[in-house]
Order: C-alpha cells, then structure tokens, then sequence
C-alpha cells in the first residue's frame, strides 16, 4: 500500500528525525490500500493503523489533580459539563466505551469517564500521571464514521440482511473489557445506523483508541483503498506493549524504516526481547501485513548476514536482514511478546514525526 501524504500547510514536509519542527500541526491525509478477497466465498485480512488523529477540542494546562479528578486551567471559558463523558451502560451492551481522551505533552493518554465545567475524571489509577502546570490537550476518538464515512462513503462492502459473513469485517481487540469487538457495514438494519457491531448495536460512533489498530476482513471483490484524513499527532505517542499478541499501530503519517520505530532498546524491560543467537524462540515477534502479504521479523544481536558488514537489527523469520526495510504510513504491527525471559508490559515511545519548516 502506497500512502499519499499531501498536506494544508503550505511547504510542510514530514520526515523522521528532521532537526527542527514547524509550530503549526498540518492536517492531511494518507491512503492505504485494503485487498481483495481472491474468489467471492472468501475473505483477505487486511491490517492497518490511524496515523492521523482529530483536533483538539480543548488545549491548556492542568490546575490540580486530586485522585482522579484533573483540575484544568479553563480562565473564562468553562468546559461544558457531560461533553466528554464516556458513553452510557446500554449503548454497546453494557461495555465500558470512551468517547474522549486527554494526554500530555510526552505523549501519555488517558481515558476520560466524565467532565465537570472545569475538571475531567480520568479512569481509575490514571490521575497519577498528570501534574500541575503541565500542558494537556483534549481529543476526540476517532469512529466508524471518522474513518469510513458516515455513509460508508469508503465502499466497504456492506450487507442488507444483517449477516456479517456477506460484509467486510472491521476487527479490534478489546482490552477495556477483553475479547474481540466485530464491526460491519448494515445499512439499513438499524434505523439511522451504517455500522453495527454483533449485537447489532448503533456503532457509527464506535471509537478506535490511540494504540489500537485494525484488522480489516475484506470479502469485496476488488482492492479497496481506505483514506484516512485528520491532524498529523505532532508528539510521540505511548502505547503499552501486554504479554501476549496485540495489534498496534504506527502512528506516523510517513513511511518509517523498521529499525527507526524503536521496538528495541536493548533493555527487555523497555523494548521488545532480540536473540542473541539466531533463535526465533528467545525473542518477541513482529509480522506486518503489506499489499496483503504477511511477513515475521525478530530483533537479531548478532550478526546473521553472511554479507560483509555489521548486520545487527531485525530479521525476516527467513532470517534477512532487512533493519532499513521501509514501512508504508498506515501499517500496523501484529506484535507477540511471549520471549521466555521477560514477557512482562513495558511502554513503547512510538516516534513522533518532525515537521521541517
């Protein structure tokens, strides 16, 4: 999938690890290309990630924190009361679903449960993380709608009857409440609705979170391009890497060389676990799904490349060394973190892109 990245600020350049960066965030978009299923009875899963994200719906610094409760500086114009709030018991079967987010300016974010006129309660434990006078900005979660348009104006293709084996799928994992939530266009079945989830559920507001990416199950007969708009995330984003598989996304709305994403620090603790000894089973595992073809890589520190030259980084699972191996904005990472020594959660700092003026 070949991204697209024109841009409204006029001369912005993106690029990673740029010297200086611009003091207007641009806004734009990239596009990805979602395959086709190779016959009508079946289906392509695709993988991808927002590397946009919406404006800011409120900017400032913080007051006070008590507990959970963050005190912002709001001067004269109060917040609206309930305009964060997450959304009620009944709207996706009783799940918890958050509708807004606040994060600080190293990239940390946390879920908003409610909001007062000058305050937002964050979710259980989060309140820690914020402190008094540091900046913090307020967004949106990005939804169905965001993405895919109201109207399902992307062409993903949908079904009448309500039967999600005859629609493309749209898959997150779900780490608020556990398990999986399933996603498909239904016009028409609700009424007022485009997308529903399994329970048939209104989910054209269905968020999809900072560190989230999606799987995308494509039974349409033709290759699909998927084009996200929305304001380039200017600040590195933090994104907890579990025991276990995940999907996460690369939030860079510009290619990205595989060794440029950080995923190892050399500390198990930090990053992602290499093998210093060509073993597969000692390290954690990556696989990233491009044009519709999957390949693994592991983090090698040792040299495995019989070609001249000092080939320590990451390797296909074939065992090539492909460290400057170019990823396409929008991809996403399918990561397993099951290495023997330490498989605990750890933060991973996604690089934040540099905006050269």
């Amino acid at each position: 999938m070949k991204p697209i990245i024109p841009f409204a600020l006029l001369g912005a350049l993106l690029a990673v690890g740029a010297a200086d960066a611009a003091a207007t965030t641009p806004v734009g978009y990239t596009t990805n290309l979602v395959k086709a299923a190779f016959s009508p009875t079946s289906a392509k899963v695709n993988f991808i990630s927002l590397p946009l994200v919406n404006s800011a719906s409120w900017a400032g610094s913080v007051t006070s924190v008590l507990g959970d409760v963050v005190t912002l500086n709001v001067g004269t114009s109060p917040l609206t009361a309930g305009a964060y709030d997450k959304f009620g018991p009944l709207a996706f079967s009783g799940t918890t679903v958050y509708r807004y987010y606040i994060e600080t300016a190293d990239g940390y974010y946390a879920q908003i449960e409610s909001n007062a006129t000058g305050t937002v309660t964050v979710e259980t434990g989060a309140g820690s993380n914020f402190s008094p006078a540091e900046l913090v900005t307020i967004r949106r979660h990005r939804t169905m709608s965001d993405l895919f348009g109201p109207a399902n104006e992307a062409g993903l293709q949908g079904t009448g009857t309500g039967d999600p084996n005859e629609a493309d799928n749209i898959n997150i994992i779900d780490e608020t409440n556990g398990g999986n939530v399933g996603i498909f266009p239904a016009p028409g079945v609700i009424v007022g609705a485009t997308f529903v989830d399994a329970s048939f559920n209104d989910a054209d507001d269905y968020p999809v979170y900072p560190d989230q990416g999606l799987q995308i199950v494509r039974r349409g007969a033709t290759d699909l391009p998927i084009t996200v708009t929305g304001e380039v995330h200017a600040i590195p984003t933090q994104i907890q890497i579990g025991t276990g598989f995940q999907i996460r996304p690369v939030v860079l709305p510009v290619p990205v060389a595989l060794g440029g994403l950080a995923l190892y620090t050399g500390n198990i603790a930090t990053g992602l676990a290499g093998s210093d000894s060509g073993d597969l089973n000692q390290a954690d595992k990556l696989s990233i799904v491009i044009d519709g073809n999957s390949t693994g890589y592991f983090y090698s520190t040792i040299d495995l490349d019989p070609a001249p030259g000092d080939q320590i980084g990451w390797y296909t699972d074939a065992f090539l060394f492909v460290d400057t191996t170019v990823l396409p904005a929008g991809a996403a990472l399918n990561i397993t973190r099951d290495n023997p020594t330490n498989n605990a959660p750890f933060v991973w700092i996604n690089p934040a892109p540099v905006i050269a003026p």
